[in-house]
């Protein structure tokens, strides 16, 4: 059962105790992320359901996943140290490559493993290791090659060919076909407009960059709310009062 209608169903009141004894742990987990911005404790609880449900002995590739999804969202939002964000950044990672093991043909396992691998290279600061970023595109490679209209892929593929030097394929051309596949796939994910705005920084064209960052704070409807209200529109302020003297 998908989290929509999980919730959905929920709402019909008396459905809800039947449903609640046949939802599984990971099912259970995304429900309780959906709006996590209104009450980050729900990463907690849905991290402790499902480490309890792997207790067991459960390593099914749903569960993996959305411990994956549990853990990094812990070193995002709950963790207090540097030390406590790296530990969270590796479980999460050490579960989506499990979930790449289990099911070495499933684009949401590598994807997962990707950004997991990338959070977790990045508070070690390894990301700006040509060698730490190339091992990235490779999972980055093989979601696309599974789903080529994997938008994360695109964001992802994009940072990369953004960050990388010029003799190593870094590319600002191909980098922005990316990131604009990623903004056509889905036109309210506004950590695209983040990521192109860094883009337009990098390159000198402000204008461009404050017209995406504008365009973050404008949205009404995006498509992953609790991200862009805690992390999105902070950031596109930051980075607007950056360029602010930038002609």
């Amino acid at each position: 059962m998908r989290p929509l209608l999980l919730t959905a169903l929920l709402l019909l009141g008396d459905l809800a105790p039947a449903l609640a004894q046949t939802a599984t742990p990971a099912e259970s987990a995304r429900a309780m992320l959906r709006q996590y911005q209104e009450d980050p404790a729900r990463i907690d609880r849905a991290r402790d359901l499902l480490e309890a449900h792997v207790a067991g002995g459960a390593a099914d590739l749903p569960t993996l996943l959305a411990l994956a999804r549990a853990w990094f969202l812990f070193g995002e939002e709950r963790a207090k140290t540097e030390d406590d964000k790296v530990a969270a950044y590796e479980r999460a990672r050490d579960y989506a490559k499990r979930a790449t093991e289990l099911a070495p043909n499933d684009s949401e396992a590598h994807i997962w493993y990707a950004i997991t691998l990338g959070s977790w290279s990045q508070a070690k600061g390894l990301l700006r290791s040509a060698l730490a970023l190339r091992d990235l595109r490779k999972q980055v490679d093989i979601v696309l090659r599974l789903d080529p209209n994997n938008i994360a892929a695109h964001v992802m593929a994009g940072s990369i060919a953004r960050e990388l030097p010029l003799v190593l394929g870094g590319d600002s051309k191909e980098a922005e076909e990316h990131f604009r596949t990623a903004q056509r796939l889905d036109p309210r994910q506004t950590g695209v407009r983040i990521e192109l705005a860094q883009l337009y920084i990098n390159l000198g064209r402000y204008a461009e960059a404050r017209q995406q960052l504008q365009s973050v704070l404008a949205e009404r409807a995006p498509t992953d709310r609790p991200r862009w209200t805690l992390k999105e529109v902070p950031r596109a302020r930051q980075m607007l009062e950056s360029i602010r003297d930038k002609k």
